[in-house]
Order: C-alpha cells, then structure tokens, then sequence
C-alpha cells in the first residue's frame, strides 16, 4: 500500500544526516538498467491508479500522448472530463551519497528526475492553460532507497511548485550523470544523463494526493 510513513515537517538536518549502515558506498556501480526501471515504473502506474479509484469517484487511464504524465484523471468514467494529471516515479538502489557537495542536499532526502521530462511536463501545463484549462500535475515519487528511516516512503508533488523551485536554484540542482552500457539499446542511447533533484522536504505525503483530487 502507497504511504508516506515518516512525518516530513519533523525531518531535519539531524534526521537527514546518513549514519554507519554502509548500505550505500558512495560509487557509482554504473548500472542503470533501463528494463527494469520501466517494469517498476509500470508497476507504480498501475498502484497508483488502483489507490485514486479507490480512494476517489474519479476514473484514471494511461495516457496515450508520448511524453505526457502517465495517468490521466477524470470525471467519470466516459473520460470526457479531465480533472487532473500523475506522474509515477520509482526510485530504488543506493542514494547519491555525494548529493550534499554536488547539488546541496542530503542523500538521504533527495529525489530525481530526468531534466528532459521535467521540462515536458512544465510544457505541458504550459498547452493545457494556452488551451483555457488549469490542469494539476503531480508527480509522484516512491523513495525505495535501503535507509531503514524514510526508505519506502511515497511523497508527491505538483508541477507549478517543483518549476518555481527549479527557478530558484536552477543549476545548483542539475547534475549530469555518466553513461553505462546500459544506457544503450541496439546502440541507441535511451537513458537519460540529465537529471534535476527535489528534496523530500518540499513536497507532501501521498495520503494528501487523494485530500487534493476530491477538492477539484
């Protein structure tokens, strides 16, 4: 079951700070399996849209515009109706130990997303309000890191506040990854390098995601 499990207004330095498990060596190991990460990402997709139908009246579809956030939200069920938009992300494997130096947050608070993809979901909101419709997009990030603390929690947020804050810290957050062999499928490159970080601080628990649905 999708939940947050730790209070994120009490997470402080302190709490974030990583201690002596040794679960995470601070090296890259280089190994960004593309297939599995759309597997685990498919997966959250589907419990993600298992958790608003049943936690709402709502109906949810997986979109059929390339690059679009994965759900769709709707009214009802003959999906004339949008209410809103989801993005699922899957975070798993070692933190970025090196997250404090590189992008200014701790390891054990930080959250990813390709740059690229972000930037498509800015525009996106961008064409729904050229079209007269204020459309919510959230994005919702499962932190399956190994800490024992926050590992496994579920956190989202929309998109107009994660573009206000890569406004704000713009380049501070961005770091560019290197390239692994598994990064290439028939010698085409179709992991992305680009990514920008969040912290777990700036956004909410999973179980305010319904709250907000309901009150469109």
């Amino acid at each position: 079951m999708l939940s947050c499990k730790v209070s994120l207004s009490e997470l402080d330095d302190e709490k974030l700070k990583c201690g002596l498990c040794h679960k995470c060596d601070g090296k890259s190991k280089l190994d960004y399996p593309f297939e599995r990460d759309l597997l685990n990402s498919d997966d959250l997709v589907k419990e993600l849209m298992e958790y608003v139908e049943h936690n709402t009246i709502y109906k949810c579809k997986k979109t059929e515009i390339d690059k679009y956030p994965d759900i769709n939200v709707y009214r009802d069920s003959s999906c004339r109706e949008l209410v809103c938009r989801i993005e699922a992300k899957f975070l798993e494997g070692q933190a970025f130990m090196k997250s404090k130096e590189r992008v200014g947050l701790y390891a054990k608070e930080t959250l990813v997303v390709d740059e690229p993809k972000l930037q498509s979901y800015f525009k996106c909101k961008e064409i729904d309000r050229m079209n007269g419709k204020e459309i919510p997009i959230y994005v919702v990030w499962k932190f399956d890191k190994p800490c024992s603390d926050v590992g496994g929690i579920v956190v989202f947020q929309e998109v107009d506040e994660l573009q206000r804050l890569h406004r704000l810290y713009g380049y501070a957050r961005a770091f560019r990854r290197k390239t692994s062999r598994n990064d290439y499928q028939n010698g085409k490159q179709l992991g992305i390098i680009d990514k920008y970080h969040y912290s777990i601080r700036e956004c909410e628990p999973i179980e305010k995601l319904v709250e907000k649905i309901n009150c469109i």
